[in-house]
């Protein structure tokens, strides 16, 4: 099996820029020797939202979605603990 190789963040924002001054993810992918569909994820998730003032990327969304989930778990958790406790 072949390790996919790990780029670092400079490297992955200098291709998102390139693709956004205009170069194809085709030519990128080409010259750089990496799937061309890795470097429209790579785009995908640098495209930034703005919600309640504050800028984040799709990338950051996602982990903020998956912290809050996983605090919504903890939290209904402790709330059957907390009527366990209150029987007793």
């Amino acid at each position: 099996m072949t390790k996919r190789p790990r780029y670092s963040q400079e490297f992955k924002d200098a291709i998102v820029a390139l693709y956004q001054e205009g170069r194809s993810s085709l030519s990128l992918s080409i010259e750089y020797g990496m799937a061309s569909t890795t470097v429209i994820k790579w785009v995908h998730g640098s495209q930034k939202q703005i919600i309640a003032g504050e800028t984040y990327t799709t990338d950051e969304m996602k982990k903020m979605k998956k912290e809050n989930d996983r605090l919504k778990e903890e939290n209904d958790i402790l709330k059957r603990a907390a009527v366990l406790l209150a029987k007793n």
